[in-house]
């Protein structure tokens, strides 16, 4: 019955205000303006396989599909030197979340219990650098002075 509505409407007006769905229904102007009030706007990044890559600020924590390709990508925790593999990581935000870091696979990687927190808690002692196109590391550095740091987390 709508489409029929919605086919008459179309050819006595020609155009109708509102958005063609794919079923031929019009949804009307007003249904529009109250979905645009009322709903957010969540930006998906898909591979041809139809699983979720890049999801912007909207979700924290990775898809299993992320983790996978994470995995692909990267042997070890992201800190260089440290040995603990990248399955046994968590994954981390290049950009810190509570920051404004995305949840988007060219900014997550994996990083051992310890970095990770370890980052988070003194972004000062870490710099990131690119490796290859699409990877990121960081390189920690000591305090001038201090005792160098035994990681019983990678051993």
């Amino acid at each position: 019955m709508g489409a029929l509505l919605g086919a008459a409407l179309r050819s006595a007006w020609g155009t109708v205000p509102g958005l063609l769905l794919a079923t031929g229904q019009v949804l009307p102007i007003s249904s529009l303006h109250r979905l645009a009030r009322t709903s957010t706007l969540v930006r998906l990044v898909i591979n041809a396989e139809g699983q979720v890559l890049d999801m912007g600020r909207k979700v924290r924590l990775a898809t299993p599909a992320q983790r996978r390709a994470i995995y692909a990508r990267y042997a070890t925790c992201w800190i260089d030197g440290c040995p603990l593999p990248a399955t046994r990581c968590q994954i981390d935000h290049a950009d810190n979340w509570s920051s404004g870091g995305l949840t988007d696979l060219k900014l997550l990687g994996p990083a051992c219990q310890f970095h990770n927190r370890d980052r988070y808690h003194n972004p000062d002692r870490y710099t990131r650098h690119k490796v290859g196109k699409d990877r990121w590391a960081f390189t920690y550095h000591r305090r001038p002075g201090a005792r160098p740091l035994r990681i019983s987390c990678c051993a």
